[in-house]
């Protein structure tokens, strides 16, 4: 089918960034002031409930622009109430992220950043452009780097999150990428809840990342630091798989979500070692995939566990 550049959003002007300062290491600290400059932008895609583009951004005190990615959030022309809603979601992330801290360097920051469109101003987020994508991507192109240590970046960054008592709501490989320097980052701390939260209060809509979640969240729709877990340890099987968890046909999806229902990742893929998988981290991951919630290891434990075996390799 013909790709339809006409449903391709155009911006009329640039866009517009809450000032934010950047040092050069990669810390983000909110800053009151903060002149920017907007370069290069263009579309980069489509994603669930989003238009994407890159920009270079500038900020005031950087002699180099930033790559970055904003994420605006789709909004029918002229629906107030969508504008609202998402409006208060851009708010409700921007306070979790003051919850969550900036000094994790395993966690992405994200911030405010409304594009300007036909319509007028589009709510929106903003993070890094990572060049090396997700890390399923980085692992297939690199088939020599370290799993556990990109494992162990992961789970040191999400046990951080819970210790806040917030909650991810969407672990999945798109939302761990990778750095210029090869570390991973989290990214995109409950934007998926957020949005589904408020956007489909009335809707049961199937989560676009399916695969990666638990039963429970599957039929019941929670969201904990448990299912997170759960989450957790299907993405780190795929990314020593690097294979899809279900054929990818179009609308095959079905027979994929009642097995995990049914039978949960344990029932389905746990006879599946991954050959290059130790047998240490297969028992970790087995025990997050755990029927009963109440059984899994809590994040923290998770990443005490990993950073021994790291220690343990070298």
């Amino acid at each position: 089918m013909a790709f339809n550049t006409s449903r391709i959003p155009k911006t009329e002007s640039m866009l517009q960034v809450t000032p934010v300062h950047l040092s050069l290491n990669g810390a983000f600290k909110r800053q009151p002031k903060g002149i920017l400059r907007v370069e290069n932008q263009q579309f980069a895609g489509f994603a669930g409930y989003s238009d994407l583009y890159k920009a270079d951004i500038t900020f005031s005190d950087q002699s180099k622009s930033l790559l970055m990615l904003v994420k605006a959030f789709r909004v029918p022309y002229n629906d107030k109430e969508s504008k609202d809603q998402f409006t208060n979601i851009v708010d409700m992330l921007q306070e979790r992220e003051s919850a969550v801290g900036y000094d994790h360097k395993h966690i992405s920051p994200i911030w405010l950043a409304p594009v300007v469109m036909a319509g007028g101003t589009v709510p929106a987020i903003a993070t890094p452009y990572y060049c090396n994508g997700n890390i399923i991507n980085y692992v297939r192109l690199h088939p020599r780097v370290d799993c556990l240590e990109l494992a162990c970046q992961t789970s040191s960054a999400l046990a951080h999150i819970h210790s806040r008592d917030i909650v991810h709501g969407d672990i999945c490989p798109e939302n761990i990428c990778i750095t210029d320097d090869s570390t991973a980052r989290v990214t995109d701390i409950a934007v998926d809840t957020f949005v589904r939260q408020t956007s489909h209060r009335n809707n049961l809509c199937v989560p676009s990342n399916w695969m990666y979640k638990s039963s429970e969240e599957l039929e019941w729709g929670y969201r904990t630091t448990q299912t997170d877990v759960y989450s957790f340890a299907v993405t780190i099987y795929s990314v020593y798989t690097l294979k899809p968890l279900f054929p990818s046909k179009a609308h095959s999806y079905g027979k994929g979500l009642v097995q995990i229902i049914n039978h949960d990742h344990d029932g389905i893929f746990g006879e599946l070692k991954p050959e290059s998988m130790s047998d240490d981290l297969w028992e970790v991951v087995r025990m997050c995939w755990a029927v009963d919630s109440s059984q899994r290891p809590s994040m923290a434990e998770v990443d005490g566990m990993l950073a021994r075996m790291r220690n343990n390799k070298q």
